[in-house]
């Protein structure tokens, strides 16, 4: 079985590349893709997940473009992490359908802010709708308690949307939008609804720590500047992902008793 989801999250990698690349230039996500170079259609042999990418050795087979290392590495990562949430999660099926689907949409929505920096409405409006069935079923008891890790209540739901979505919001209006874009605000309240409020304050902290790493490694790689924009749509993606599988605790962290005896 394991093999099974590690091979499915593949595949959804292999979809999610499509809406990456598609998603941003308004395209349509149905039909056959083409090299960008040489126009022609990529045959069903050459779009088989991670192992068509080693065959061909990174080229198209008819022009000999290189084709970028995003496609083999977000099939990876996809299959990876439905793996791992497998593992974490198979005793609650419900809330595994769930985490999957937040996984692939926060993996989209990180990657086109980084290759774009935009923040696609139209993946977050389809995060809000699942999340609020999702949510409405398990009010209605129609499906199994979800961990503590994810909002239980709509009331908590809305919590966590106003004081993620207002702290960003806020930042938002004190660097008058040249630290954070208002997508970044779109998408921390949708985190927040999805975590509800006690869960986002751990969220909070996490997604600026990532935020801070990636600053040092930009800086050291000098390849960017104390100026340089930071993709927040990435790391709050790869932060909300960490939080489901690791239950990070931001307070867990602090020794208070060690603090005490100093």
């Amino acid at each position: 079985m394991a093999l099974v989801i590690f091979l499915y999250g593949l595949a959804v990698g292999s979809f999610l590349n499509v809406l990456i690349f598609r998603l941003p230039k308004n395209k349509s996500l149905f039909g056959f893709s083409k090299c960008p170079l040489c126009r022609k259609k990529i045959a069903w042999p050459d779009n088989i997940p991670v192992l068509s990418f080693i065959f061909l050795k990174g080229r198209c087979r008819h022009c000999r473009l290189k084709i970028s290392y995003q496609y083999p590495l977000v099939e990876l990562a996809a299959g990876f992490l439905f793996l791992l949430f497998f593992l974490a999660y198979k005793e609650n099926p419900a809330f595994l359908i769930y985490a999957l689907f937040l996984t692939s949409l926060l993996i989209a929505i990180a990657l086109i802010d980084f290759r774009h920096f935009v923040i696609p409405g139209k993946l977050v409006l389809a995060g809000f709708l699942v999340s609020f069935l999702y949510l409405l079923f398990i009010n209605y008891h129609l499906l199994l308690p979800a961990p503590d890790l994810i909002s239980s209540s709509f009331k908590d739901s809305l919590f966590g949307l106003t004081s993620f979505g207002g702290i960003l919001w806020l930042l938002f209006l004190i660097t008058k939008g040249k630290g954070l874009g208002f997508g970044d605000v779109i998408l921390a309240s949708f985190l927040g609804f999805v975590f509800g409020a006690r869960n986002s304050i751990d969220l909070f902290y996490l997604s600026f720590f990532i935020g801070f790493i990636w600053g040092i490694i930009i800086l050291a790689s000098k390849k960017g500047s104390l100026k340089s924009k930071i993709p927040f749509g990435l790391v709050l993606g790869a932060a909300a992902i960490i939080f489901l599988l690791t239950g990070f605790n931001f307070l867990n962290l602090i020794d208070f008793e060690l603090i005490l005896r100093l």
